[in-house]
């Protein structure tokens, strides 16, 4: 049953929306040349029309979601974490991967932490066009921070 409070909130939202979009729409609907109108009409009806049709495919989708999923759809829903795993150590994995991805991230984020993890100047490995270094190149960075000479 709380499923038909959610479709009565959602229709009485749009029903209020409606009711907004006609009467922003009615003055300008007015002095606009008659060829202008009807195109005018139908983009406002299709705009509430959109984000109800939008909404209800959530709402639907919500409701059909199935256990047996093809691995596809199944790929849709975001990995559950591991309740063993540290939130601080997903935190820097995460760090690790936009520093990869961004050049940005890594020259303001992962390169001052592990300049301060080393206690020495280092070397940073060669730019790529817009990203961090590769895997390799920071395995490698990795490495010679933990050699101890």
């Amino acid at each position: 049953m709380p499923a038909e409070p959610r479709l009565l909130g959602t229709a009485v939202r749009y029903a209020v929306l409606a009711g907004v979009v006609l009467l922003a729409a009615v003055p300008v609907y007015v002095y606009l040349e008659p060829g202008w109108r009807a195109p005018f009409a139908r983009l406002a009806a299709a705009l509430v029309l959109g984000m109800a049709l939008l909404e209800l495919r959530r709402l639907l989708a919500g409701r059909i979601e199935r256990p047996d999923a093809s691995p596809l759809e199944a790929a849709r829903v975001p990995a559950v974490v591991e309740r063993g795993a540290p939130q601080r150590l997903l935190e820097l994995t995460a760090s690790v991967r936009a520093g990869l991805r961004s050049r940005r991230h890594f020259e303001r984020v992962l390169w001052p932490r592990l300049v301060t993890l080393a206690g020495r100047p280092l070397v940073p490995p060669p730019p790529r066009r817009g990203r961090g270094p590769s895997l390799a190149r920071l395995r490698d960075l990795i490495a010679s921070i933990e050699d101890p000479r």
